[in-house]
């Protein structure tokens, strides 16, 4: 019976002593912004377009057709400040501008 009661009165014991802590996690906000591409005319970019960031390589981007309804789009992670942005579509230069952008910020640029 002392057993039993000692089980009893120790095995809560255990159960609660076992806990590690409480993991907690602090940081600022990421240093990156973000560009969206969106179509202001009736042009559509079906493949996509060549984005140059800087002199970074290019990467290819998804053109979003932004309604009255229409909330998100494709966003792309950059690094936040001063950028030349420079947008080329089937060989031709459609975009080429200085932009700058904050941290956290989605920088939407319209192409023609």
């Amino acid at each position: 019976m002392k057993k039993l009661i000692a089980l009893i009165v120790l095995l809560p014991l255990l159960f609660t002593g076992c806990k590690v802590g409480n993991v907690t996690r602090s940081g600022g906000m990421e240093s990156e912004s973000y560009l969206q591409f969106v179509q202001s005319g009736d042009n559509s970019y079906p493949e996509g377009i060549e984005v140059y960031v800087d002199n970074n390589p290019v990467f290819t981007a998804k053109v979003d057709k932004i309604g009255k309804h229409t909330v998100k789009g494709t966003v792309y992670a950059i690094k936040n400040g001063a950028r030349h942005l420079k947008v080329i579509y089937k060989g031709n230069v459609i975009y080429e501008k200085n932009i700058m952008v904050a941290t956290q910020e989605t920088k939407q640029i319209k192409l023609p």
